[in-house]
Order: C-alpha cells, then structure tokens, then sequence
C-alpha cells in the first residue's frame, strides 16, 4: 500500500480531519499501559479505606481485581478514578490532551464524536483529579490574597428569580457583599500556587485557615496586604508578616512583595474568559483546573502529567460526588 498515492486522493479538508486525528490518537496516552507501571513503583491501596492489605482477586472485563481483607470490598486498577466506568476509553484518552488546552465542551464534543452531556460529566471528573494539585505546602516566602467574584447560577434550573439576560441586569453591591464568593490566591516563589474557595462574603481568619493554614508554616514569610482578617489569621499562626498598601509601597527590602500572586489573578482573569461565565457551583474545580496549569506549562509532557494524575487519584470519584454538598455547605452562610 503507497501511503503517498493515498494521500493524493485526497481533498484539503480530507487531509486536514486527517491530521487532526492521528494528532490526537498519537497524545491521547494509554492510562492501563500507565498504570501497570506506576503499580510496579507505588503500593496498591484500597480505594475504599486505604488499606494496603489486599489480595489478588481474579479479573473482571480484562482488569485484574482485589479485595481488601479490612473493609472486605472487591476493587480494580481504576475504581475511585476519573476513569471509572468509563467506557469509552479511548475517547476518554483523546479528551485529556483537550482538556490541557483549555478547548470548550462543544467543540471538544465535536471533535471527539461524544454527547455534549458527556463530554461535561467526564470534564468535571478531570478537574476532581487535579484536587490533590491545588493545595501543596509553601517553602520560604508565600504571597497571599483575597479575590471576589460575583455569585454565578449559571445552568440553575430551580431559580428563586428571573434570569438574567446579560451581565449588565445584575444589581450588585461594589467592594465585598454578600452577592460575591470569596477566594483565597496564594503562591511561594518555587510556582506552587492555591487558589480556593473560602466563603461568600467578606474572608474572616477561620476562613483564611481553612483554606491555605494547611499548607503554611512559621517555616514561611507571609506577604499580603492588610486585609485584617489575614492580619490577624497570620498574628495567630506567629507568622513573619509583610503587609502593603497598593496606593503606597509596592516592594519592601527588594524581595517582600506580592506581584506574583497579582500576576497569578491575572491571568486567571484572561484563561476564564472563555468559558463565558462559571457556575459557582463548579467554581472551585475550575480553580483546579486552573492551578494545574500553572504547575505545568513549562513542562513538555502536560497530556501526560494530567493522565499520569487520572491514574493515580483514586479519590476522584469520592471528590466528584461532593461537588452539590460543598456548594449547599458554601451558601449556608449567605442565607442565614
């Protein structure tokens, strides 16, 4: 068969589709061929109870399965992962790589050849794995702050209002209220950013340890500006602290500063756009999606960190499963 004959038979947008989808069967990477590896490296731990006293127990549809001798449940290579019950493997494989290049539902929808519905439910599962990614502990200096972002119901069949038909019809309060959600931004010098939702209103110190005290330590220098509930959250924690006031002083014994987290703010501003809007119900997972990206855009083998990622996360499933409780958990307060 001549190959180069074959392809002079073909129209400009034959070779064009063509190409698009050797590119994408050659990035899609093999997560089975992936995770026979990692198992040779890492223990295998029930995905259950995260028990390590397993035994072997047979195969099922061509994956080998155990059983946990504490919790006494059968489990595969993949049960609590983003490809669980998947079984459209191979689009799934395909859809990663568009996942770290940011492409939209529908045209992801389009190129792969999968229901819209789905390609959404198998989205929201990626951006469960990359959890685990978004909240690492700081080394040395860590720069911190707070970020409003108006409440968005977008997709909310079951609203108490009318909705809204442009952005301009909201009526919301300037500065911090309670039509905004809160997030907290932070980063250490080495590129480890965080970014995580705290509360709907204004931030308080239970909210600021809530979500980055975790990952901080007295071993850290803090770098903020003088939001008095990181004031006094960072006073709590005995902290090294470094405060500014944009209007006034920017950098203090040229190294305290907090221009990478501004930066960080930023260019979210500009990745989120695209997505016209997010639901404030699936912000924090975009907050992931978001960080993971950070953490890996200088490196060449992104399809593959994010699979690599797929493979390894087996609480997954367990993240994804919480998205309506955290949101119910997040609007307790804006409606007391």
């Amino acid at each position: 068969m001549d190959l180069q004959e074959i392809l002079k038979t073909l129209s400009q947008n034959e070779k064009v589709e063509l190409a698009q989808l050797l590119q994408q069967d050659l990035s899609a990477p093999n997560i089975e061929l992936l995770k026979s590896n990692i198992n040779k490296d890492q223990e295998i731990l029930c995905p259950h109870c995260n028990s390590n006293d397993i035994y072997s127990h047979g195969n099922y549809k061509g994956r080998k399965r155990y059983k946990c001798k504490v919790c006494k449940k059968t489990f595969n290579d993949f049960t609590g992962t983003a490809i669980s019950g998947i079984k459209k493997t191979n689009e799934f494989q395909q859809y990663i790589s568009l996942v770290v290049e940011s492409v939209s539902i529908r045209k992801a929808s389009s190129q792969i050849g999968v229901n819209i519905k789905t390609i959404f439910d198998w989205r929201h599962k990626l951006l469960s794995s990359m959890a685990l990614m978004n909240g690492q502990s700081f080394l040395g200096i860590v720069e911190c702050d707070d970020k409003q972002l108006n409440i968005n119901n977008k997709g909310d069949r079951h609203l108490d209002r009318k909705p809204y038909k442009r952005p301009s019809d909201r009526e919301t309060k300037r500065g911090v209220s309670n039509d905004k959600v809160s997030i907290i931004v932070a980063t250490d010098r080495n590129g480890n950013p965080t970014m995580q939702v705290a509360k709907i209103g204004r931030i308080d110190s239970d909210s600021v340890e809530n979500t980055i005290g975790e990952f901080i330590s007295t071993q850290n220098v803090l770098c903020s500006d003088s939001h008095p509930s990181i004031i006094a959250w960072a006073k709590e924690k005995k902290l090294e602290h470094h405060t500014f006031i944009a209007s006034k002083q920017h950098v203090k014994d040229k190294c305290y500063h907090v221009q990478h987290v501004n930066s960080i703010d930023n260019r979210y501003e500009r990745w989120v756009k695209r997505f016209y809007g997010v639901s404030t119900k699936y912000l924090s997972q975009y907050l992931n999606w978001f960080v993971f990206l950070e953490k890996v855009k200088k490196s060449r083998t992104q399809t593959l960190d994010l699979a690599k990622n797929v493979a390894l996360d087996i609480s997954t499933i367990k993240n994804y499963r919480l998205i309506n409780n955290r949101y119910e958990n997040l609007l307790i307060p804006h409606s007391s």
